[in-house]
């Protein structure tokens, strides 16, 4: 079980740097959209980089402490799946915001 439980974290750190540039492409196109000069998209580009990147650290590290503990408990499938629908959640709103925004 500790193999699919790292398995699926590392599925999981991918999926996560992938939303990390959705989620910029979403706040340039946010920004675009509401006309703000090139040095504040830019700015909030790179703001949104840092910070979505930090959050995925911690993110990442909490979610193998998950996992991990979920085969300890015999859950490991339960909360894979809780995981799976907070990064799907987190990427229909990406991906929404720049499909409504183009």
């Amino acid at each position: 079980m500790y193999l699919a439980c790292y398995a699926l974290w590392v599925g999981f750190v991918l999926v996560g740097a992938w939303l990390i540039l959705q989620g910029r492409a979403a706040m340039f196109d946010l920004a675009v959209w509401l006309r703000w000069n090139p040095w504040a998209v830019d700015a909030i580009a790179q703001f949104a980089v840092v910070t979505l990147g930090l959050i995925w650290l911690v993110a990442i590290l909490g979610t193998e402490y998950y996992l991990r503990q979920g085969v300890v408990k015999e859950r490991l499938w339960r909360r894979a799946f809780r995981v799976f629908v907070i990064e799907a959640v987190l990427a229909g709103i990406f991906v929404g915001m720049q499909l409504l925004l183009v």
